[in-house]
């Protein structure tokens, strides 16, 4: 491929990450520190953008380097979240959490977040205080290894009213975002084998101290069963959700933007890991639709199917209930 073309053909990608309002030539300008006729040079291909100004614009705008060599090596660039036994990392997951939220939030044209859920969104979670301060210890005792939470048994005060109120925010902002959701009967599973394992291995003083966790446990699925029955979430939120018989093998989000789509895929449970990489996010969009084809429509219609799906949901957990007495 012709430089000019390799060129080109790159800073086209960096165009497609830009709202349509935002002018290209004064966002080159800004990341590389030039004039504005400078960054029209480089655009029409008049000088070539040296490796320095490439490597910026690359981390500047999320771009791989793949785009900029036309390469098809088969290598995806995946933006690495990492969560540890650091506190500054899980807050720092929330955050990020957030602003990828607001940033969908905000966008003017079409825009819905698709979500194949081996567990319940954890975006659900974050509206209900003991819920979600359950799964944010088990979180940092279980998988992440806090030492100050090792030889602690659950209480929702253990939480930071920050991580709390950080949460709330996601998952307010979540609610205002159209969305689909593609379930399994699988999905509500993993929070329960959470708390059955932690009654066993005697991380609840008592069957009392786990007592409002079900309760707001079984409260998000009938909120959600609310959801699915109107078709929304709130005003100007619509709400999709499928049934798939198939076991979902993972947690992946899909976000879309009009024709700009990114993907999240959970690694190690708390972590993530992102790509806007094209050919990528179009396969992964092709398999969800694929899903999706395979999978029943629960919400707004399939009253009976719906009602059907929940109340297995809701047997489960008090199933589970007894066994731990």
């Amino acid at each position: 491929m012709p430089a000019e073309n390799v060129q080109s053909s790159f800073l086209e990608q960096i165009k497609k990450k830009l709202p349509a309002s935002t002018s290209l030539a004064d966002e080159i300008a800004e990341a590389l520190n030039i004039s504005r006729d400078s960054a029209y040079r480089r655009i029409r291909g008049e000088t070539v953008l040296s490796l320095d100004e490439a490597k910026t614009l690359c981390i500047t705008f999320d771009v791989s380097l793949d785009g900029l060599l036309g390469i098809e090596s088969g290598i995806i660039p995946f933006r690495h979240l990492i969560v540890n036994n650091k506190p500054e990392t899980f807050e720092q997951w929330l955050k990020s959490m957030l602003e990828n939220l607001e940033l969908i939030n905000r966008y003017s044209g079409n825009k819905e977040i698709v979500f194949t859920a081996k567990d319940v969104p954890v975006f659900h979670y974050f509206r209900y205080p003991e819920l979600c301060a359950f799964k944010m210890f088990f979180w940092m005792k279980s998988v992440l290894s806090y030492p100050e939470f090792q030889a602690k048994k659950f209480s929702g005060r253990l939480i930071s009213s920050d991580l709390l109120a950080l949460a709330r925010k996601i998952s307010k902002t979540y609610h205002e975002v159209p969305s689909v959701e593609v379930w399994s009967e699988e999905t509500t599973n993993v929070t329960l084998k959470q708390l059955e394992f932690y009654h066993e291995s005697g991380f609840f003083k008592s069957a009392a101290d786990s007592a409002p966790v079900f309760d707001e446990y079984k409260q998000m699925l009938n909120d959600i069963q609310d959801y699915a029955a109107r078709g929304y979430k709130q005003e100007d939120a619509p709400f999709t959700l499928y049934k798939n018989e198939i076991l979902i093998a993972d947690n992946t989000v899909l976000y879309r933007m009009d024709e700009k789509k990114t993907v999240y895929i959970s690694h190690n449970i708390t972590e993530l890991l992102l790509t806007t990489h094209e050919p990528f996010t179009l396969q992964t969009e092709s398999f969800i639709n694929n899903l999706q084809a395979r999978s029943v429509l629960i919400s707004t219609t399939g009253e009976k199917e719906r009602n059907k799906f929940f109340n297995r949901m809701d047997e489960k957990i008090e199933a589970v209930k007894k066994r731990i007495g």
